[in-house]
Formats: structure tokens, sequence, C-alpha cells
């Protein structure tokens, strides 16, 4: 379970990350599309910033989605450790083993 959390947390950190880079290369690609008069270097700029915003929208999107399968992750770890489920389990083999032979087989 804290080791599913910890996890969510170096994702989150990776999420955010990824979100300052896409703006960061977005005013970037920004400033070099509107310069009036841009040189070879400034056209070798410019593409490396729009495949950086690429890169780092891609890496959004799977940060998102590893995300949400954490959580559901986390939820279903946290149903298993409840009260409720341990309780339910021992009534369950309780059950199982109260009932003839036959039945079992």
């Amino acid at each position: 379970m804290e080791s599913l959390k910890i996890v969510k947390q170096y994702v989150e950190g990776q999420l955010n990350l990824s979100s300052l880079e896409i703006d960061k290369n977005k005013e970037t690609y920004e400033i070099l599309k509107n310069k009036s008069s841009r040189d070879m270097l400034d056209d070798i700029n410019l593409n490396d910033a729009l495949r950086e915003v690429t890169v780092n929208e891609r890496l959004k999107i799977f940060a998102e989605s590893l995300l949400e399968l954490l959580d559901t992750q986390i939820k279903i770890k946290e149903s298993e450790e409840s009260e409720d489920y341990k309780r339910l389990c021992m009534y369950l083999d309780e059950f199982g083993r109260d009932r003839p032979i036959d039945v079992q087989i």
C-alpha cells in the first residue's frame, strides 16, 4: 500500500514537471513563431520547442492515465484492508467449513 502511494507521488511529480515543460516550450515556440526575421538557428529551436511540447503532452497523458490506475489500485487495497472486508472473509471461511463434504466437492 505504501509503495503504491510512493509511486503515485512520483507520478504526480512527473505530471507537474511535464506541465511546466509544456508551458515553457509553448512560450518559446510562440516567441520564435512571432519573430519577424528568423535565421536557421531560430528555425531549429522552433522545431525543437514544438517537438518538446508534443513529447511532454504525451508524457502528461500517460501520467494522467497511470494516476487513475494507481488511484483505483489504492482504493482496492484500502477496501481489502478494511475491517468489513476482513469480517466478510472470516464469515465466508466459516460458512464454507460448516457445509457437508459432498456439497463442497
